[in-house]
């Protein structure tokens, strides 16, 4: 009896986890899908992507975004921008390559260029030495997932993507077995009955 209530909860607490597991793929993929659907309706009318996931990667900007965590930005009129909105923007310094830099606005000024930036990571000394100017701002953080950077950076390891694959395998090929063991002892007690059956059935006829 204990073992069958261990295995009704055992079974009961898989379903459990499966379904939890399927609302959480459920709900990345409906936001994954809508963020590229977007990004790429824009990609196809020559505009730049209006949303934006970026892995911060330094501490400039603690404590309110920390390493490894993970900023939405939106796209935003320059005109809308204020002082103290945290932007993300592509620098004009040649050492940060391509990498988005997301800091707050301290000034906003207009120029015969038109409206441009100067930003401070809430954490550094100082102001940040370069103009951003409004083509290079990419959008506003909306929100921040925190630490969402780590699980990046451990699927992008050697080791990340076969711990990911291996786990879920490893617990559905034991909830196979549990099943199995449990046909098993199904199948052994038809077996018995149908034993103690054939005996009755003899001892009636003598």
């Amino acid at each position: 009896m204990k073992n069958k209530d261990g295995f009704k909860l055992f079974n009961f607490i898989m379903k459990l986890i499966s379904w939890g597991v399927m609302a959480i793929l459920l709900t990345i993929a409906g936001f994954l899908i809508t963020y590229i659907g977007i990004n790429k309706v824009a990609e196809i009318k020559g505009k730049n992507p209006p949303l934006g996931l970026y892995t911060i990667i330094s501490g400039s900007m603690e404590p309110k975004i920390k390493v490894y965590d993970v900023v939405f930005v939106v796209r935003k009129d320059p005109e809308d921008i204020e002082v103290g909105d945290i932007i993300s923007y592509y620098s004009t310094k040649k050492s940060l390559g391509h990498t988005p830099v997301t800091h707050r606005v301290v000034e906003k000024f207009t120029t015969n260029n038109g409206i441009t930036f100067r930003t401070k990571g809430d954490a550094n000394q100082s102001v940040d030495d370069e103009i951003i100017a409004s083509s290079s701002v990419i959008g506003t953080v909306r929100f921040k997932i925190p630490q969402l950077g780590r699980i990046q950076f451990f699927l992008a390891s050697r080791g990340g993507w076969f711990i990911v694959i291996l786990i879920p395998a490893l617990g559905i090929v034991a909830y196979d077995i549990v099943k199995l063991l449990k046909l098993i002892k199904v199948k052994n007690k038809i077996e018995e009955a149908h034993e103690i059956e054939e005996e009755d059935k003899k001892l009636k006829k003598h």
